[in-house]
């Protein structure tokens, strides 16, 4: 009897395991699809001829796929008839199923000398190409210690994972076919918020769509790796970031407005020494902090903008060049050393050590910036000489995720007269360092991003 292609049975059935539902459809000899749900993840196996002939699970193929979606302790199936083109595994089914139950073996004699999975990260990557695929998995499972729970191709693909499991943390291509990356985490943000992280070439030609990512609720950037010296450092990017992630409240994020351009015929070239000095300080959430920030801050030509943000080695140089795009303070990156004029806005890292210094009566932000150098800056140094130089009329301001000790960087602030601003720690991507900078009581006001600005214009 033949039977109509896609009529079967969808469900589950407590204390079956998948052995016998792979042993049924061998026997019964139909063309057969088995479709299996787990927790985190779906498979599909395919059989013809009382063998099992085809195997898909996210990125893998045949045999390892197979082997793959036997390892998945419980979960839902629907078996229909349907057959496939494609075949991709020639061993019998019996040696499949003996094969299979050696691995799981091998696999609960690991988990009882290492980590339990269950309390590792999970990770979704999310990009079009198979070697960028596979290389972060490689990189999250074997170097990070995190747990790849899916991968998807596309921007859709990405959702519909979402609808059924939200990971801790998302890493997102930006050009995709079917949905592009900005138009999925768009969508991610509004329909399963979670934190994402693009990984993306940077270069000149697109870093304001680029940037822009950032005003859609991304939590990171890291450029995608082009040597054996760059994955060490997106390996530690996002290691760091998983450090931080359950503790991420991706739900006090907001989405930063569209930017209106500054006129750059407008832009006055700084000349003078600057007498009013905002130094803002921003970790984890403050990239798109500054958004709301810098583009909103009304124009003094006494004042001087200093911005420090921990952020991916190399983005600097496009952050500041996005930002200039906003805001008619001249906005470059720090170099070694820079006079600290009126008018300008200075941007870098917040890594190396920084100081202001007087030299020849003009303040000078002194230090390197350097790529390589991953040792958060000393905050405190920072803040004592700012606070030496323009007393009161110094105004820091703490963002979202802010991390180092700067107790007494602050006491040398309010001791000279200086400003503490510090944001809403429910407005904070990671509001636990703001706690506990809130908990000296030391600032002057907590405002949410939005009121930063209109806060600071009338002080200057």
């Amino acid at each position: 009897m033949k039977h109509p292609v896609g009529s079967g049975f969808v469900g589950e059935i407590e204390g079956l395991g998948l052995v016998d539902l792979v042993q049924f459809a061998c026997l019964a000899g139909d063309d057969r699809k088995l479709s299996v749900l787990s927790e985190d993840n779906r498979g599909v196996l395919y059989f013809s001829d009382n063998e099992i002939v085809h195997a898909e699970f996210g990125e893998l193929s045949g045999e390892e796929a197979f082997y793959r979606i036997m390892s998945w302790p419980s979960g839902t199936f629907s078996m229909l008839f349907a057959s496939t083109n494609v075949r991709t595994i020639d061993s019998s089914w019996n040696f499949l199923l003996l094969e299979a139950a050696r691995r799981i073996d091998e696999q609960y004699k690991d988990k009882a000398t290492t980590e339990d999975d269950s309390q590792l990260p999970k990770v979704l990557v999310v990009d079009d190409s198979r070697f960028f695929t596979k290389a972060f998995i490689k990189l999250f499972e074997e170097q990070i210690h995190a747990q790849v729970v899916g991968t998807a191709t596309n921007g859709r693909e990405a959702l519909k994972f979402l609808e059924m499991q939200v990971p801790d943390l998302v890493t997102l291509d930006m050009t995709m076919p079917v949905m592009s990356g900005d138009v999925a985490l768009k969508h991610i943000m509004i329909r399963s918020p979670a934190p994402v992280v693009l990984v993306s070439n940077f270069n000149d030609q697109h870093y304001s769509r680029v940037m822009d990512f950032m005003r859609y609720g991304c939590v990171d950037l890291v450029a995608k790796p082009t040597s054996p010296e760059s994955w060490n450092f997106i390996g530690q990017r996002l290691q760091y970031l998983l450090l931080n992630v359950k503790e991420f409240c991706v739900d006090n994020v907001s989405r930063a407005k569209q930017l209106k351009p500054v006129d750059p015929e407008i832009k006055k070239q700084p000349e003078k020494k600057a007498e009013k000095l905002l130094l803002i300080l921003g970790g984890l959430g403050g990239m798109l902090e500054l958004q709301k920030i810098i583009p909103a801050l009304s124009y003094d030509s006494d004042m001087a903008v200093l911005v420090l943000q921990n952020m991916y080695p190399g983005i600097v140089q496009f952050l500041s060049s996005y930002l200039d795009s906003f805001t008619p303070y001249a906005t470059k990156t720090f170099l070694e050393t820079n006079e600290v004029l009126g008018g300008q806005c200075l941007v870098g890292n917040c890594h190396g050590k920084r100081e202001i210094i007087m030299s020849e009566g003009i303040p000078v932000l002194t230090g390197p910036e350097r790529d390589d150098d991953l040792q958060l800056i000393n905050t405190d140094s920072l803040l004592h000489s700012a606070a030496d130089i323009f007393g009161a009329a110094l105004t820091v301001v703490f963002l979202s995720g802010v991390d180092q000790d700067i107790k007494e960087g602050m006491e040398a602030v309010v001791t000279q007269g200086g400003k503490i601003i510090l944001q809403a720690p429910d407005s904070c991507l990671l509001p636990r360092s703001i706690e506990e900078i809130r908990s000296l009581g030391m600032e002057e006001c907590c405002l949410k991003p939005e009121e930063i600005a209109p806060y600071i214009n009338p002080l200057f």
